[in-house]
């Protein structure tokens, strides 16, 4: 008798890596066609994937309308003040760092 194959219902970490790199790419285009500028893409969470971006006008902007959030506050030696906003866009969060605020 000839064993089985057992076909697993959960994808396979290829497949979910696959998937976040999809709603990346859509999330980048998103991005690019309303003016952001992309620096950086984190997929150290595949889960929720990060893309970066440059502070823009935009970004204020988001925050005012709470569309966006500031998370993070700080001060740092080699340029001071800074905070961090972020929004989600689709599967993936899109952070930007403002400096001397």
């Amino acid at each position: 008798m000839v064993p089985q194959a057992v076909i697993s219902k959960t994808p396979n970490s290829n497949q979910v890596v696959l998937s976040a790199i999809r709603g990346v790419v859509d999330s980048v285009e998103a991005l690019a066609e309303n003016g952001f500028v992309v620096v950086a893409v984190e997929l150290s969470s595949v889960l929720r994937p990060t893309i970066r971006i440059q502070s823009c006008g935009k970004c204020l902007r988001m925050i005012n309308q709470g569309e966006a959030v500031y998370y993070s506050y700080g001060r740092r030696d080699h340029c001071g003040p800074y905070r961090e906003g972020q929004f989600m866009l689709g599967r993936c969060r899109v952070v930007w760092t403002e400096f001397g605020n």
